[in-house]
């Protein structure tokens, strides 16, 4: 089981630490070996912390916030203005939640820090640090840009699977038609009649007979199998363990590992620049990453806060490619890291997204192909003892 633990070390901010655990005690003492003091905890919800997962719309928030606080409105003013202005029940509550708690003397991110379902550790980091300077609208402006960036490759890869997606969904319907209704009618006209049939042919129409007799079973049978492969395809666990083999498999695993890596890069470019020491960037960077980069990042964090160079230690735990590890470098020594992270990010995902470009213009002829020529058999071999006889009375 994995727990979510809001933890603190002297002299730092709280951050959120994920931990796997047969139970809480056990991710508590875990989280205290380590050198954190433990300040909340409880069972990890699967993708409860990803920015994307929440109603609360944190990027338009964002937006609407600073355009507020640049015409000269007061932090509460603006607050109270969004509030006024929504209409959807559930985010003018988390607004009127977040009034209230600057009413009572917090900060900004003093106040969403007691909503974690609808602001994620990041942000809430990025706005402490921008409240240190008195600039919040400079942290939100930031954090903003941040979301639109790191959101852009995910929607690509979204954009980009939809037409796929409906060729084959279009496919199996006309599949499925084929094999429930055209079928069963040939498997009758063929019955009881003394015709040649290849195997293939008898295989094909006996399965015609089967879902003509049992049809309701069949289908019943496949929503079942379609409704527990959806629910083990939602448990956290089934995702990491179908994430460590996709990830061992010789192309695709270098493009998924490319992807966190630049997720990674971008996210630390962020925290780097909102003035979040570096090792608490290391701790908070973890809850946004698969569990097949948490452990490099920890050692890497553990390895840096020896006094390693950070190129160096992410380096030696294979957290960097021949490219990002040059950028580190430079970075390092001009004293520019947070923009080398930034455009290391931004190498990888120009690469990731010609690499999208070129793999659907093959897999969708590919995949329509393959389709068609599927059609084409079953079609085929319904017909082809009719072909056999118009042959054999000539």
């Amino acid at each position: 089981m994995q727990f979510l633990l809001r933890v603190a070390r002297a002299g730092q901010v709280p951050v959120k630490l994920r931990l796997e655990a047969s139970n809480l005690e056990q991710a508590c003492r875990s989280a205290e070996q380590q050198g954190y003091a433990v300040l909340r905890s409880q069972e990890y919800a699967a993708n409860r912390f990803y920015v994307g997962t929440s109603k609360f719309p944190l990027l338009l928030f964002c937006h609407e916030l600073k355009s507020l606080l640049d015409a000269g409105l007061t932090l509460s003013q603006c607050i109270q203005t969004l509030s006024k202005k929504e209409s959807r029940p559930e985010v003018k509550t988390v607004l009127d939640t977040i009034s209230e708690s600057l009413n009572n003397g917090l900060s900004l991110s003093g106040a969403v820090e007691e909503l974690p379902q609808h602001f994620p550790s990041l942000f809430i980091a990025s706005i402490r640090a921008c409240e240190k300077t008195g600039n919040v609208e400079d942290g939100l402006q930031r954090f903003s840009l941040y979301l639109e960036q790191i959101d852009v490759l995910r929607k690509r890869i979204i954009s980009s699977s939809i037409y796929p997606a409906v060729v084959l969904a279009s496919g199996a319907l006309v599949l499925a038609f084929l094999l429930g209704f055209v079928v069963p009618k040939f498997s009758r006209i063929y019955e009881g009649r003394n015709m040649h049939l290849s195997t293939a042919s008898e295989w094909l129409l006996w399965s015609g007979k089967m879902v003509d007799q049992h049809g309701l079973l069949i289908s019943l049978a496949l929503l079942t199998i379609i409704s527990i492969t959806f629910f083990y395809a939602m448990q956290a666990g089934v995702r990491a363990n179908l994430m460590k083999i996709l990830i061992r498999l010789p192309y695709i695993g270098m493009r998924i590992r490319i992807y966190q890596l630049s997720r990674l890069y971008r996210t630390l470019g962020m925290l780097f620049r909102s003035g979040i020491p570096m090792i608490t960037a290391f701790d908070m960077v973890n809850e946004l990453l698969g569990q097949t980069l948490q452990a490099n990042v920890a050692e890497a964090r553990k390895m840096i806060s020896e006094g390693k160079p950070l190129s160096e230690a992410m380096d030696k735990c294979q957290l960097t490619t021949s490219v990002s590890l040059q950028l580190f470098q430079v970075g390092e020594r001009s004293g520019q890291l947070e923009t080398m992270m930034e455009r290391a990010a931004c190498f990888h995902e120009e690469e990731m997204f010609r690499w999208i470009d070129t793999f659907t213009k093959l897999f969708e002829p590919l995949l329509m192909a393959a389709i068609g020529l599927v059609i084409g058999l079953i079609v085929l071999l319904m017909y082809l003892p009719i072909f056999e006889l118009a042959s054999g009375i000539e």
